[in-house]
């Protein structure tokens, strides 16, 4: 009797080391994407793992990020902070800049209703496939050196999306850079000429010289009639859009470009190919009630 409550004894003993072993090794990464535990030291790993038991997540599955990426349906909002946590430790990240990192996360993809802005469309000409779900809006300054990089990524993004976005490009022209209104009617003449993305991308290319004579030497790089450009500029309808947009973004309380919204939700943190094309793929998830 006694040997057999050794034996039980030690069988236990093996079977809970062993399962705690498992659970140690078990941690779902291959469900993260773009993470090789092979790159990373196991402590460096167990640290993160550690912290993604105490984060919620958001979406589908509220529980900890950790037991919502071991459930046998994918939750992608779990898996996308995963990946941003252990970025975010391996950058040395402050846990308040973590908290906040994962809090603006949430805000981007589940705000509350009233933070959900619908914005005007009406007139204005998309990049990409003009039925797209995902609708990306930038207010933007020509003058705005973070503008002149973000443009191109935007356009890049949504041509990559696959057909899921298309990106509506607004006039918000700050008043103490003295060419952005110019800036500002010449995208929006240009609209009227069948060049807007060209010639827009044009100006950002060209932010260091905004004069009237580089405006009109772009134009006709882009192959618009100049005559009839330098026309368009000077119609009332071309400020009053401009006005128009401006006047939509202060009623939603823009206080500097640019500012980018996705499905009227506005993106709270710098954009980077890696969280745009995130954010895509997150609201095309939303959209189809997987997350």
């Amino acid at each position: 009797m006694k040997l057999n409550r050794s034996l039980l004894w030690v069988a236990c003993s093996f079977f809970l080391f062993a399962s705690s072993s498992m659970a140690a090794e078990d941690f779902p990464w291959s469900e993260v994407p773009g993470v090789k535990k092979s790159e990373f030291k196991p402590e460096f790993l167990s640290a993160v793992e550690k912290k993604l038991d105490s984060i919620l997540s958001y979406g589908r599955c509220k529980e900890s990020v950790s037991s919502c990426l071991k459930k046998k349906e994918r939750h992608g909002s779990a898996a996308r902070l995963a990946r941003d946590v252990l970025i975010l430790m391996a950058e040395q990240s402050s846990e308040d800049e973590i908290a906040k990192w994962v809090e603006a996360r949430k805000q981007m993809a589940h705000p509350a209703p009233e933070k959900i802005k619908n914005v005007r469309l009406e007139g204005l000409t998309p990049l990409g496939k003009a039925d797209a779900k995902i609708v990306l809006v930038e207010f933007s300054d020509f003058q705005c050196p973070f503008c002149a990089r973000l443009a191109p990524l935007l356009e890049k993004v949504t041509l990559e999306s696959q057909g899921r976005a298309r990106l509506y490009f607004k006039q918000f022209p700050i008043k103490s850079h003295d060419r952005a209104l110019a800036a500002a009617k010449a995208c929006v003449a240009s609209d009227a000429l069948g060049k807007f993305w060209e010639y827009c991308g044009l100006l950002f290319a060209n932010q260091d010289d905004l004069s009237d004579e580089s405006i009109f030497k772009l134009a006709k790089k882009a192959g618009m009639d100049i005559k009839k450009f330098k026309s368009i500029m000077e119609k009332e309808s071309v400020l009053n859009r401009i006005a128009d947009e401006k006047m939509e973004g202060l009623k939603f309380h823009i206080e500097g470009t640019p500012t980018l919204y996705v499905n009227g939700k506005e993106f709270l943190l710098l954009p980077t190919d890696r969280l745009l094309k995130d954010r895509i793929e997150e609201e095309w998830e939303i959209l189809h009630g997987k997350d």
